[in-house]
């Protein structure tokens, strides 16, 4: 597989893959659910950012993940050059 190719989409759609959620940002996203729900009466809109919050989050993980997979390579092809 030539890494420069390498689809991160396929990765996080593989059956293989599995998230792994730290206690904290399931605490912090739990947190985040009883606000809306003591400051948020419409049910609609207190939905509608709870879906782009997880959007969000979703994206970064995706991101960092993908910097830190890129830097491993980079790390491994450095060391074996030595």
């Amino acid at each position: 597989m030539d890494p420069n190719e390498f689809s991160f989409d396929a990765l996080f759609s593989c059956s293989e893959f599995m998230y792994v959620e730290s206690a904290r940002t399931s605490d912090n996203f739990n947190e985040l659910e009883n606000f809306l729900k003591e400051n948020v009466k419409d049910d609609k809109i207190s939905h509608e950012i709870k879906n782009l919050t997880e959007n969000y989050g979703c994206a970064a993980y995706k991101d960092a993940f993908e910097q830190g997979f890129c830097f491993a390579v980079k790390s491994i092809k450095f060391l074996l050059k030595i």
